[in-house]
């Protein structure tokens, strides 16, 4: 007997002769994202981010996505030449080891690119798409805006931050046509952890390809999940969180003294 699975988008998302847009798109998973769209014959897919990939057939907007007037200036330049946005896929991120003593500067610089690069994109965007009764938003957060990042407040802070503003967007828009998606990988292969051995803490049960991660949320999006963990482990580790937060604090603990004390 089959499982009746019901999932948070009324909608779902497939990529044919839609125009797609990634921020972060010169590497790592957005590079991948952009792959993977590719393959399965988006019309158009752009690339924003502040260094220019090697992608070709692919449009370009030099743009750092943490400022809201280089994000505001660059989606209206979208708009006016496609007139619509089919897919954005808010995935530009920083990963930096620090701790109680970062600096108000520093703290700023992470929040900008972390959080209020989803916020400056949903600003600039959510009126045409409303306009159009069509549009779907993949947000990379992280298995660390789930669980926790040791060795990294600002990480685990503005991951966290991710998660909370997704929810709200789905929870806010999802009964208007307007979909939703939330990527939270742990560890995959790109160039954020290629000097981590074995990408550290995050590596723990394994380390993806980008090019999986890719697969796997598109595969999750045309169900239409809101939540795409490609670590299925996850999963459990939020469950061990949820039934007893004390007991994972104290875990949670060893894994910080294991891998960054």
């Amino acid at each position: 007997m089959s499982e009746n699975i019901t999932y948070a988008n009324k909608i779902n998302f497939n990529p044919l002769d839609k125009i797609c847009v990634v921020t972060g798109g010169s590497s790592g998973i957005g590079a991948a994202l952009i792959k993977e769209l590719k393959s399965r014959k988006a019309k158009t897919i752009i690339n924003i981010d502040i260094r220019q990939g090697n992608e070709k057939n692919t449009d370009f907007f030099q743009c750092d996505v943490g400022n809201d007037i280089e994000v505001e200036k660059t989606i209206n330049e979208i708009y006016k030449k496609h007139r619509i946005i089919d897919l954005f896929c808010s995935n530009a991120g920083v990963a930096v080891d620090d701790d109680g003593l970062a600096s108000a500067k520093h703290w700023d610089r992470i929040w900008k690119v972390n959080v209020l690069q989803h916020t400056n994109i949903v600003r600039h965007s959510i009126s045409k798409m409303l306009e159009n009764k069509s549009g779907w938003f993949l947000i990379t957060a992280s298995a660390a805006g789930l669980l926790s990042q040791v060795g990294s407040a600002t990480y685990s802070t503005t991951k966290h931050a991710t998660v909370g503003f997704a929810e709200w967007l789905s929870i806010t828009y999802g009964e208007k046509n307007i979909g939703v998606s939330l990527l939270c990988p742990q560890g995959v292969n790109t160039p954020m952890t290629e000097k981590i051995k074995d990408g550290g803490v995050a590596g723990i049960n394994g380390m993806l390809e980008a090019d999986d991660v890719a697969k796997i949320s598109l595969d999750q999006m045309a169900l239409g999940k809101f939540l795409i963990t490609p670590h299925e482990i996850v999963k459990k580790y939020i469950k061990i969180k949820t039934k007893d937060t004390d007991k994972w604090i104290l875990g949670m603990r060893k894994l910080y003294n294991k891998f960054v004390v």
